[in-house]
């Protein structure tokens, strides 16, 4: 067969391309058509392109449409002669394609495969002309022609079936071709990722998608914050407590709907309807309240969503030790001679240069202390009767959406009600002296650790921020009288100990202070950045002033002791300190006693892992006891939230 004309698959403009297509034109003038079995062809190593691609979709097309642009090669010559071998320059995609397909019985052995036949000369220049001139589709352009099928009428099992995929692909593609019409341009363009496109598609409502993606400046669209813009006032279905706990499929049943996320591996789904899944706790949580009034309590509350700050307004009922034994007494005392008589001694030892000394006496101390601890702890704890009449329990749900109950407790509004107790005070203990673990250096390090940590927490969870700036103001308004002027909200910064400057926490809490600042506009003259904030969703909002908050923390101690407030908002924020601290020789072992050290170890792995130390000199201690927890999320007192 002639072929009066060669169909390229140049653009035209193109003026390198369109050489090309002339210079084919002019060297397969006299090219003939042809077919032949895909047993008498072979890829031909003059086809210049080399790298192997994927075929899947090509194989999909071929299967359902048919071959729709034939290959080209040429008579394969050994010896010169012609083995009858027709060697593909331009189609080896496509070629393996056909192969497959074959070997998988979808065409016959025998399928007639159209080729155009060329010369050995002119097969490389055709090869190159092809390879060169083709552009693949743009996904945007799939997605395009999937969401026209299925206006069509095409199912998605039809166009799953079509395509040769399988039925969720093709849903996350319908899914990316309803994103507004603008945003799919510029991906289409190359001016916005595809991970862009995944977190745009959680919503179907084009006007959402724009505002998310136009509120935030380019070089701050992650994905993960347009994701945030977009479900912040919806419940995701794999993380909020009140979910999990009535499960999806329960939800759904009442007839709930759940806004799935196609492109997260963990199915993530989200809730609009809040109200139908509080209704459905509280009354799968009624039974739980019933089996408590059969215990007897006079009263219980379901609070499924009470975080630690309004369980902590709660008060318990007061129980005390019974009083020691008058030869319990009298031994309590006399330890505690000896302690103060230890503390003396070691006060007068160079720990450096006396460290074995300072170590044994050291370990005396302990002993004799762990002897009077344990006195203590024989004593009976007995509850207060008055205290126990007004108590109930509250139901609530942890952060996995496990029932737990909380019992003898007492409301908030009795809590005026409980009396006093005249021996609250009177343990029955004798004074003692208290050794420090930490010293005071040690101290403001770890207590440093941990405000950067809570920074660091604070900045991605504005409600917990708002409840703490709230708390705050109103530690400032009510107490004494606002002259009604513009709010005056001093920012103190904390001082931090340089070792938790360099922390990994501080340089989280950094990075996003250059995020955030990279956002704002021009505020040279005032007022740009209120314009700026009043124009942006409540998300934004909040997300700058989790931040705010989150600069003003302060948690630092020069001396060692409780803190009360570190612990309760530690609890809200849900604060993981070995997420952002590890003890080491350097930061935590070199600065206590040894006998600390061989505690810690003890307790966090072994006694047996904390044997090698008590023979060690302090410094090789410290590193073997860093080697010992390097595993181990062990955290000293002044860090943990509890």
């Amino acid at each position: 067969m002639q072929l009066a004309t060669i169909q390229t698959p140049f653009a035209n403009g193109v003026p390198h391309l369109n050489a090309i297509a002339s210079a084919i034109a002019e060297l397969t003038q006299h090219a003939t058509m042809r077919t032949a079995r895909f047993c008498d062809m072979v890829r031909s190593k003059l086809n210049v392109r080399k790298k192997n691609t994927d075929i899947s979709e090509l194989k999909a097309l071929i299967a359902a449409q048919g071959l729709l642009q034939n290959l080209v090669g040429f008579m394969q010559v050994v010896d010169g002669k012609e083995t009858g071998i027709i060697e593909i320059v331009a189609g080896g995609r496509r070629l393996i394609s056909l192969g497959e397909l074959i070997a998988e019985g979808v065409f016959p052995d025998d399928y007639a495969i159209p080729y155009l036949l060329v010369t050995e000369d002119e097969a490389v220049a055709i090869s190159l002309a092809e390879n060169s001139g083709r552009e693949d589709m743009h996904p945007a352009d799939v997605y395009d022609a999937m969401m026209e099928l299925s206006k069509r009428g095409k199912s998605v099992d039809d166009i799953a079936l079509l395509f040769r995929l399988d039925p969720l692909t093709v849903k996350k593609r319908l899914k990316l071709a309803n994103i507004a019409p603008r945003l799919l341009d510029l991906y289409r363009n190359e001016q916005a990722s595809y991970d862009q496109m995944q977190a745009l598609a959680i919503t179907d409502d084009h006007a959402a998608q724009e505002q998310a993606w136009d509120s935030l400046p380019n070089h701050s669209r992650h994905s993960s914050a347009l994701r945030r813009l977009l479900t912040a006032q919806q419940v995701n279905v794999r993380s909020d407590r009140l979910a999990r706990y009535v499960g999806v499929e329960a939800f759904e049943k009442a007839g709930g709907v759940v806004t799935r996320d196609l492109f997260s591996n963990a199915n993530d789904g989200y809730i609009t309807d809040v109200a139908l899944l509080e209704r459905l706790v509280l009354a799968k949580l009624e039974k739980q309240r019933a089996k408590l009034v059969k215990e007897g309590f006079g009263w219980v509350e379901i609070l499924p969503r009470a975080d630690h700050s309004e369980l902590s307004a709660f008060g318990s009922v007061r129980t005390k030790q019974s009083a020691l034994t008058d030869e319990q007494q009298a031994r309590v005392a006399e330890l505690d001679e000896k302690i103060g008589l230890l503390d003396e001694a070691m006060e007068a030892l160079d720990e450096e240069d006396d460290g074995d000394e300072y170590d044994r006496l050291d370990k005396e101390r302990s002993a004799l202390d762990a002897e009077q601890r344990a006195i203590y702890k024989t004593r009976a704890m007995i509850q207060n009767a008055d205290d126990k009449a007004l108590a109930g329990a509250v139901v609530t749900l942890d952060d996995y959406g496990n029932v737990e109950v909380k019992r003898d407790v007492i409301r908030p509004s009795d809590k005026s009600k409980m009396v006093k107790l005249a021996d609250d005070a009177d343990t029955g203990a004798a004074p003692r002296r208290v050794k420090s673990i930490h010293s005071d250096r040690l101290t403001h390090e770890l207590t440093s650790q941990r405000t950067a940590a809570l920074q660091a927490e604070m900045m991605d969870q504005s409600d917990i921020a708002l409840v703490y700036l709230t708390y705050t103001l109103m530690r400032k308004v009510f107490p004494v009288y606002s002259d009604g002027t513009l709010a005056k909200i001093s920012i103190t910064k904390p001082m931090l100990a340089e070792v938790a400057k360099k922390s990994r926490a501080a340089e989280t809490f950094h990075e996003r202070r250059e995020q955030l600042l990279a956002r704002l506009p021009d505020d040279k003259i005032g007022g740009g950045w209120l314009e700026w904030l009043a124009s942006q969703p409540t998300a934004v909002v909040m997300e700058m002033m989790a931040f705010c908050v989150a600069s003003t923390l302060d948690a630092t101690q020069q001396r060692e002791g409780g803190n009360p407030q570190f612990v309760t908002l530690a609890q809200g924020l849900k604060l993981d300190m070995s997420k952002w601290w590890k003890a080491t020789a350097s930061d935590y072992f070199g600065h206590v006693s040894k006998e600390r050290m061989v505690a810690v170890v003890t307790q966090a792995v072994s006694p047996e892992a904390a044997v090698p130390l008590d023979k060690m000199k302090k410094a090789a201690a410290a590193e073997a006891a860093e080697r010992a927890l390097a595993n181990v999320a062990w955290l000293p007192e002044a860090m943990r939230a509890e």
